[in-house]
């Protein structure tokens, strides 16, 4: 079984202080085209903030919806549709940040809040950057993800930038596959996980998993 061992608290440690950094140093130096896009959530979803975005950001946006935009000529058309598709999503998650058939990475206070909201199944994906078998399973957990479409919330948590709630979670191993439906865990797997295994483990807790 490929599972990588939890380091010492002080490898830990240190890896959280670098991704800390390399996190403030990356958002110091983006341009302000992105920033606005990074601050545009499900949270706060409004149009004038939509408008404040490029076409070419818009478009991006889409695409990684999954949703057409060539058809949309006005640009006010792009902020329409992207809009209602915003709406949609913060009615899917807790947090605003989980999109159907898309892996999120969550922060811990984002993850805490999708626990606790028992509208769909929860499969989580605890992991650290540095973890082999974390890596091998990554495209797999996209897949299942694409599958699963609105069937389950799939996401994702690094174990390193968020140490206190991997520890609140017992995770022992990387990565570590969590599923939790209506609020509570109902099953974990410890080691990589194929994309067909990920969508049978929500099958077998959900009626509605495809």
């Amino acid at each position: 079984k490929l599972v990588a061992p939890i380091r010492g608290r002080m490898v830990r440690r240190v890896r959280w202080l670098a991704c800390v950094w390399g996190s403030v140093a990356a958002a110091l130096v983006l341009p302000a085209t992105s920033r606005v896009r990074r601050d545009v959530s499900a949270w706060a979803v409004d149009r004038d903030s939509l408008r404040a975005m490029k076409v070419a950001e818009l478009r991006q946006a889409m695409g990684e919806r999954g949703l057409p935009w060539a058809t949309y000529i006005e640009k006010e058309d792009l902020v329409g549709a992207l809009y209602e598709a915003m709406v949609s999503e913060a009615d899917f998650c807790a947090s605003g940040v989980v999109r159907p058939g898309v892996v999120a990475e969550l922060t811990g206070e984002q993850l805490e809040a999708e626990i606790q909201d028992d509208s769909s199944p929860l499969l989580v994906d605890v992991y650290a950057r540095w973890c082999g078998p974390c890596q091998l399973m990554a495209p797999e957990l996209v897949q299942a993800a694409k599958r699963l479409g609105s069937a389950a919330r799939v996401a994702k948590l690094d174990s390193d930038l968020f140490p206190e709630l991997s520890s609140r979670l017992h995770i022992g191993g990387l990565p570590t596959v969590i599923l939790f439906n209506q609020g509570q865990e109902v099953q974990r797997i410890e080691g990589a996980v194929m994309s067909d295994n990920l969508v049978d483990l929500v099958a077998s807790h959900t009626a509605t998993a495809a």
